[in-house]
Parts: C-alpha cells; sequence; structure tokens
C-alpha cells in the first residue's frame, strides 16, 4: 500500500509539471551546518566531481584546452560541453578567453580551470552555502601513469582537499577504472597510487576526508561493466582484499564499488560470469550507475519498484550499504560530433522539467529507509549536462556561438543557482531535517 502510495505521488509531479509547476513559498536553503560529519556517510547526499577542466595558461604542466574545446580550438564547433558555467563570481585571473564572441559584444566567452585553487575553493564555498555535504573527486585511472597528467590530476586532488578543509565539507576519492587504453594493469597501478596518496599527499589525514565504521571511503568505478577492460575476477577479488586487509592498517578502506545498473542479476550493463556476484558481495557498498536509466518521472516510478527498491531490499539482508545516483536531467550534444545531425537531436535529451525530474528521485530516496546514503551526479559534470552548479540560465545569459542547454529550456524561468538549491533542500529531506514533500518546497 506504501509503495503503491509513493508511486502515485511521483506520478502526480509529472501531471503537475504538464499543466503548471504551482511554486509554494520560497525557502532558503543557507545556513546549515557550517562543518559537516566526516565520520559517516548515513544521511549525506554526495556529488561526484570532475574538477577536470584545463586551459592554456592555466599553470598546469597540460598547458591546453581539455574538457571544453575538442582540437585544442576553443571555437564555437568544437565545443564538448553542452551547458555554459556563469562565470561572475570567479576570480578574473582564473579565466581563460575563448574564440566564441559573446552576445553583449564585449569580448569573448571564458572558462575555468580546475588546475587553479580559487575555483575549486569557489565551488566548495557554494556547497557550504547551500548545505551540500561534500564530493567523491574522481581520479582517473587513464594516462595516471603519465606524469603531466598525473600531476594535474593530483594538483586538483590537493585543491579538493584544502577547500573542503577551510569550508568544512567532505571528501574522498573515487578512482575511474574505464578508459580505451586502460587493462587489467589498472588494479595494480590503483593500489600503488592509493599508497602514494596516502603516504606522500595525505589525503586521508587532516579531519575532513570522509570516513565509515571508522575506514577512509574510498570508490572504485568500473567494477563488473562490461564495457570496462577488466574482466579478471580473482585480479579483482585480490583488490578488494588487499583493500579490507593489508598489512599496513593505514591503507584500509570502506570500498563502495562504482558498478552497473544489473549488477544484481548480473545482466544489461554487468558481465553476466557467476563469478562477478561474488564480488560485488565482497563490497563494503554499491553504488550502481543510474544516469540515463530513466527519461521521466514515471519511468523513474517503475524503475525504482522493478530495481532500485530490490537493490535496497538485498543490500540490507547483505550488510552492504546501498548509494542509488540521483540525477537532473541529461543532455549529450557537443560531445557527439561525429553526427552533427544526431548530435543536436541529444540537447536536453532528457528533460530537467525545472527540477521535478529530480525532486522525485530525492523524495523516494528520503522515504526509503533502506537508503541513506545518496550519489548526486554531478556538481560540474557540463559534458553530458548533469551539472548542478552554477550554469547559464537563460538564453541570453550564453555566448553567440555554439549549442547550449540553459535552465529555461523547458519553459521556466529559473535562477543560475536552482539545482544548488534543490540539492540542499534533498540533504535536508535524506539527514531527516525537514519533512518529506512532494511538491518543491521553495520558488524560483
Amino acid at each position: 500500500m506504501r509503495m503503491a502510495l509513493i508511486v502515485v505521488l511521483c506520478l502526480s509531479l509529472t501531471f503537475a509539471h504538464d499543466a503548471k509547476v504551482a511554486w509554494p513559498r520560497d525557502v532558503n536553503s543557507r545556513g546549515a551546518a557550517r562543518v559537516v560529519n566526516s565520520e559517516s556517510l548515513k544521511g549525506q547526499i554526495l556529488c561526484g566531481y570532475q574538477g577536470w577542466f584545463c586551459c592554456p595558461g592555466d599553470g598546469s604542466s597540460l598547458n591546453r584546452w581539455k574538457h571544453w574545446f575538442s582540437d585544442g580550438n576553443p571555437a564555437a564547433e568544437n565545443l564538448t560541453v553542452d551547458m555554459y558555467p556563469d562565470v561572475s563570481e570567479y576570480d578574473e585571473n582564473d579565466l581563460f578567453e575563448s574564440d566564441i564572441p559573446l552576445k553583449n559584444g564585449r569580448g569573448n566567452a571564458r572558462f575555468f580551470s580546475s588546475f587553479r585553487p580559487n575555483v575549486v575553493r569557489k565551488h566548495f564555498e557554494w556547497m557550504r552555502d547551500y548545505g551540500i555535504a561534500g564530493v567523491f573527486h574522481m581520479r582517473f585511472m587513464e594516462n595516471l601513469d603519465k606524469p603531466y597528467p598525473r600531476e594535474f590530476k593530483t594538483q586538483v586532488l590537493r585543491n579538493v582537499k584544502h577547500a573542503a578543509e577551510a569550508t568544512g565539507r567532505v571528501f574522498a576519492v573515487s578512482y575511474n577504472i574505464a578508459g580505451k587504453t586502460v587493462n587489467e594493469q589498472v588494479l595494480d597501478d590503483l593500489r600503488a597510487d592509493w599508497v602514494r596518496l596516502v603516504d606522500e599527499e595525505k589525503v586521508t589525514q587532516g579531519g575532513r576526508y570522509l570516513h565509515h565504521n571508522g575506514l577512509p571511503v574510498l570508490r572504485i568505478y568500473g567494477i563488473g561493466f562490461k564495457a570496462v577492460n577488466v574482466a579478471n575476477t580473482k585480479k579483482m577479488a585480490d583488490l578488494i582484499a588487499w583493500f579490507k586487509n593489508p598489512k599496513n592498517k593505514k591503507y584500509r578502506a570502506f570500498l563502495i564499488g562504482g558498478v552497473p545498473s544489473g549488477w544484481r542479476q548480473r545482466n544489461r550493463d554487468s558481465r553476466e560470469e557467476p563469478g562477478w556476484s561474488a564480488i560485488y558481495n565482497s563490497l563494503d557498498g554499491i553504488h550502481p550507475w543510474h544516469v540515463g536509466r530513466w527519461t521521466s518521472v514515471k519511468g523513474f516510478a517503475n524503475y525504482y519498484q522493478q530495481t532500485i527498491a530490490e537493490d535496497a531490499k538485498y543490500c540490507s539482508k547483505q550488510g552492504i550499504l546501498y548509494m542509488p545516483t540521483m540525477w537532473p536531467g541529461f543532455s549529450w550534444c557537443n560531445l557527439k560530433q561525429d553526427d552533427p545531425e544526431a548530435a543536436a537531436k541529444r540537447l536536453n535529451s532528457i528533460p530537467r522539467r525545472g527540477g521535478v525530474f529530480m525532486w522525485a528521485q530525492a523524495c523516494q530516496f528520503a522515504q526509503d529507509p533502506r537508503i541513506n546514503t545518496v550519489w548526486m551526479a554531478q556538481f560540474d559534470e557540463v559534458d553530458e549536462g548533469t551539472a548542478i552548479f552554477k550554469v547559464a540560465a537563460s538564453r541570453k545569459d550564453v555566448p553567440a556561438g555554439g549549442r547550449w542547454l540553459t535552465l529555461d529550456a523547458d519553459g521556466l524561468s529559473l535562477p543560475n543557482d536552482w539545482y544548488l538549491r534543490l540539492c540542499g533542500e534533498a540533504q535536508k529531506m535524506l539527514a531527516g531535517k525537514a519533512r518529506i514533500s512532494m511538491t518543491i518546497p521553495m520558488k524560483p
């Protein structure tokens, strides 16, 4: 009966939006706890944080456009992002000019580099101001063996650590073992890198690194995916066993697997060999990747019933922490430039519906007693249009050239910080500090 009621309430959100969203009184998300509890995952919404943006002249050894443009040419036709970041609050020295003119005729569009400490600090200040707990910072294993990419990635991690300490947020490392050039050697490289981060970067020290059950939290994305070139279950089992019981206890971790959505039944995007069930069951936490798995509020309600609720029930019985993915919408236009006509159709391919799409997920997760931790995808992912940080709110705010997704794409006028506010309110619900309401509790 309770499940049926939840589904009906979720569906009602769709109908409410199709008519016209009735926004109730304004609620300010700010004023949350100044220091987030770093000793538990319980009651936390953690954002994925890419921190992979690079620009020529940013002081990094890479010294090139990365994750903004392809081919090193900062022109509109080479864009690889769908959302334009609102750059009005960044330090002028941390912004780098492209070749795309602004609509007001006052110069060209500028972009930030994650290599700059003040940029990451600004992002964490927003998290603090809007009541967002912190991040899992992605550390991509591809090219980590090369000095220049490794130094860039490690400097961004330092920026994250310092920003978390300065703002009272939390952070944890999330390795990514996917990539075209990655093979099973990546598991040995990952272990060696973790030793280096603990010993040399002292990443788990300082009080802001996220812990659970007395252990530093670590996530590894790519475990069990068909599309990831790591199929050796023995090597994977050995790595997991090492994290659970290394000779030197300072390397031990509470290990969360970033796994396929079909992990429990070993179908869809999961490898199907029986040995993978033992791998999944050996993890301390399970985080299935859910972005793109539903396209509407109704679709989410069905997916929750058929998959997420069953996943959460299974993990509860196994004593495994379960962390589903919440996401605001999806757009993948400029990154897919192989077919311009098809790429154009990918702009706003899964609409945000003014936040209703994301809010339905937040409410459902907050109501499920087996779900105490949520991954928010993602803080700064403008490549795939899931970013929740401050971006261009309307067409008048984007550069003159290029294809852009703005926050008014679904016919609602929204402020540039709308999704930061939504995430902060969702955090309150999950932590039991706000009433669970199927109506978004604030006005734009």
